[in-house]
């Protein structure tokens, strides 16, 4: 036996179909992400700036107290910049777990605030000499202003 065709739709069908589209515009709607944007996310960019700067001051006091040899004793060579950059970077990795520092952009302002402070720490330490002989000696700061300049970007 066959069913006769007919020119009008099965309304049941038209039914169906309107609420499979309705569930599946329910299901798929992706989730908002925000990417930057806001004063939090302005801080923590900052924040991994610090972070990069102050661990490649970790890293210098490290050695200065593990080998008690002072700045342009001996030449500066790459293996010495090396290591600091060594150090500096797994501390940052250490940091980076602790404040949750998890964007590429994190990472590279880390990044960027390690460079910044290899090549200008020395200014710091002609600006504020004190508390860096607090931190360091009073003959490590002495022997940094002595043999830079506080006006040029160096690596000591």
């Amino acid at each position: 036996m066959t069913v006769p065709k007919s020119d009008t739709p099965d309304p049941r069908f038209a039914a169906r179909v309107a609420r499979i589209e309705a569930q599946r515009a329910k299901a798929c709607k992706p989730a908002a992400r925000r990417r930057g944007g806001g004063l939090r996310y302005a801080l923590s960019l900052l924040g991994a700036f610090g972070v990069g700067c102050l661990v490649v001051v970790a890293a210098r006091y490290a050695r200065f107290h593990l080998t008690g040899v002072l700045p342009g004793a001996v030449p500066l060579q790459g293996a010495t910049l090396m290591a600091d950059m060594g150090l500096a970077f797994i501390a940052g990795l250490m940091l980076q777990q602790v404040f949750r520092f998890r964007r590429p952009e994190h990472s590279a302002a880390r990044t960027f605030g390690m460079v910044v402070a290899v090549f200008t720490m020395h200014m710091a330490v002609h600006a504020a000499p004190a508390l860096f002989a607090l931190v360091f000696s009073e003959s490590w700061v002495a022997q940094v202003i002595r043999i830079t300049d506080p006006t040029k970007i160096a690596v000591f």
